[in-house]
């Protein structure tokens, strides 16, 4: 029996799409109606309607049958906890806070020396992502100095604004394309 075109398009499937995804545990509404389809029709084509693969087919039945509704659900995917604890980070903070190292040498920290110190003073190696995130997640930001040319001459640059406000307000024509020599580049 052919489909009506009018009735079921894709219009149609969008919307119900969208209004499947609104449902609170769509995602387990997915997978147990996979599961019904898999008992009543061939596995390879209830995987390929669902956009799924056949693997990920049978691995939902397992849970199912094992756990039931609960073994369908997502299980959490959590990142590996911080070896550091909250006075270690407290102390982090205080390192980077006063500039000072433990022993309250003023020191430029930087990522490899700060995971250096880390692992003096309380033996633990931490990574340079896990570092970052922790430096990030305190709310200090890396320094980067502003480029300034050892060469610079504040009156040259002054001169050249000047003179670029002049080019930008002289009436060009349309299409024209001004080039000028830039001295501190």
């Amino acid at each position: 029996m052919a489909r009506h075109k009018e009735i079921l398009d894709e219009a149609l499937a969008r919307a119900a799409d969208a209004e499947l995804r609104r449902v609170r545990d769509h995602e387990l509404c997915y997978r147990l109606q996979a599961i019904v389809s898999s008992a009543r029709h061939p596995v390879l084509v209830v995987a390929s309607v669902f956009g799924i693969h056949v693997t990920t087919l049978w691995r939902w039945a397992k849970r199912f049958r094992k756990d039931g509704v609960a073994g369908l659900r997502d299980r959490p995917k959590g990142h590996n906890p911080s070896e550091l604890d909250s006075i270690q980070k407290q102390r982090i903070a205080t390192w980077l806070e006063t500039g000072k190292n433990e022993e309250g040498a003023y020191t430029l920290w930087t990522i490899p020396l700060l995971k250096q110190e880390v692992y003096r003073v309380f033996g633990i190696t931490v990574g340079k992502t896990p570092l970052q995130l922790l430096i990030r997640g305190m709310g200090v930001r890396p320094k980067s100095p502003r480029p300034i040319h050892a060469k610079t001459d504040p009156s040259a640059q002054e001169a050249f604004k000047k003179t670029a406000e002049q080019v930008k307000s002289f009436p060009w024509e349309s299409n024209c394309e001004v080039l000028f020599f830039d001295e501190g580049r």
